[in-house]
């Protein structure tokens, strides 16, 4: 599932949306404060699309987008989470808000032989409060729709190879393009919201996991 279509899954109303960026701002400041270990030069996003919330006046420099951000951590994990974005402008990071719905894909990266080319193996493993997609059909009675069933989690494993745009020594590249999906070094600072004490979490549960047998 990529950006298009988990762009409608993360639909919310003006209402909630505002709420969830009140939550946000309230969680931020002590979120920072896990995130101090986390070499920035290994964050990337999706390019974001700003908008003003629904009904708040042009002169409200609070702002929204949907995307992605990916996290390539030094030891070969691989983070990826798909949700939506805050910033409010100022000197204000912007800010991952996970008070919105948001999914996370986890799994390894490692380079290759070829130096702008590395390898992801990733699967889905979180997707919290998402909107259920629907599918309709027409009958004698109307329009009739029901919930589409959601694939089972954690989702199948998936390899992909991603090309490295101007690789670079300090920030791998300045954009990471796979299939499906293209990431960028953010120009500004990013606030991950408690994004990576997610991220030890799922993986600190999984090797405490019995392995099943082949």
């Amino acid at each position: 599932m990529r950006l298009a279509s988990i762009g409608i899954s993360l639909a919310r109303s003006c209402r909630s949306l505002t709420a969830g960026v009140l939550t946000f701002l309230l969680v931020c400041g002590a979120a920072s404060a896990q995130e101090t270990d986390l070499d920035p030069n290994r964050v990337f996003t999706t390019e974001l699309h700003w908008e003003r919330v629904g009904g708040a006046p042009h002169s409200e420099k609070l702002r929204y987008a949907y995307g992605t951000l990916v996290i390539l951590y030094l030891d070969g994990t691989y983070a990826e989470v798909t949700a939506s974005f805050i910033k409010t402008g100022g000197k204000v990071p912007v800010g991952l808000n996970l008070n919105e719905g948001y999914i996370v894909r986890l799994g390894t990266w490692s380079r290759t032989e070829d130096e702008i080319l590395i390898r992801t193996v990733s699967r889905e493993v979180v997707r919290e409060k998402i909107v259920r997609k629907e599918s309709c059909r027409t009958t004698a009675n109307g329009q009739v729709c029901s919930p589409v069933t959601e694939a089972p989690l954690p989702g199948p494993l998936v390899t992909n190879t991603c090309r490295l745009e101007h690789p670079s020594t300090t920030h791998i590249a300045d954009a990471i393009v796979c299939t499906g999906l293209t990431v960028f070094h953010p120009q500004h600072a990013i606030n991950l919201s408690g994004f990576p004490s997610i991220v030890r979490q799922i993986v600190e549960k999984q090797k405490s996991e019995p392995k099943s047998s082949p």
